[in-house]
Order: structure tokens, then sequence, then C-alpha cells
């Protein structure tokens, strides 16, 4: 064991006397204990906000299906604008490849409540087309007053 401490590095070697003074030990060791606090509520929060999030996003889906009375597997569901509530989620109005049909498009916004969200307008999207507002027809509710479609 003693050749093993030998061979070490001067920086590493274990010193005969600590030259650190013991107030300053402490005050290194309670900065570190703070940052260690600081990054563990840091974690827990961005694991709240996630969970928060992904909880909003099934429950979207869901709402899409009951709203719509359409059970669709390939329902998107994502923030329309990241820090708010209000979330977009999307579908094809009638079966066939993601993409080839007319979607229905939801504005889901409020609290989850028995795993559905209030339903506070939407559109439709035709076949083919990206989401652009020029592309958006039959608007209501927030979408209207939000002018998130052309005309």
């Amino acid at each position: 064991m003693s050749s093993l401490v030998e061979r070490l590095p001067g920086w590493l070697a274990p010193r005969a006397q600590d030259a650190t003074p013991r107030r300053l030990w402490r005050l290194e060791s309670a900065v570190i204990v703070a940052l260690g606090g600081f990054l563990a509520i840091a974690s827990i929060n961005d694991l709240a906000q996630t969970v928060n999030t992904n909880t909003r996003l099934v429950a979207d889906q869901r709402t899409w299906r009951t709203h719509t009375h359409r059970d669709y597997f390939n329902v998107s569901a994502a923030p329309l604008v990241l820090g708010t509530t209000l979330d977009l989620s999307c579908a094809d109005a009638t079966p066939g490849p993601p993409g080839e049909r007319t979607q229905i498009c939801l504005l889901i916004d409020g609290p989850v409540r028995g795993g559905l969200r209030s339903v506070v307008g939407g559109f439709r999207l035709p076949a083919r087309r990206g989401d652009f507002p020029q592309y958006r027809y039959d608007c209501y509710g927030e979408a209207r007053s939000r002018h998130l479609c052309a005309g």
C-alpha cells in the first residue's frame, strides 16, 4: 500500500499537515453543500415540469379523440406557445396515411380534469399542406380571435 502512495504525483499525494485553514475549509464545504442543494431543487423542478407537460399532452390526445368522436392512434399534441397552457392537437379527419387527409386541429387550454381539457378553438388543414396560416380554414374560437388563420 505504501508503494502506491509513493507513486502518486505530488499534488495528489497526502500532505503531512493540511495547509488550508479550518475556517476556509468550512466555507468551502458550505458552498459545495449550497450548490448541491441548488442543483437538487433545479432537478426536481425540471422533473415536475416534464411530468406536468406529458400529462397535459396525453390529455390533449384524449380530448381530441373525445371531441371529434374519432378513435385514431396518430394524434399529434404540442404546446402552441412555449410557457403557456395553450396546446395544439391535430389528426386526420378520415382514416388513411398521415398527411394524406384533411386534418382537424383543436386548440386546447386549461387544467386536466377527468383526463380531458377544454377545447377553446380550432381549424382544419387541407391534405399535403404544411401547417401554415394561409392554409388553415374553418377557424373558430381562439383560433379566430388570435388570428391564427389567414383571412
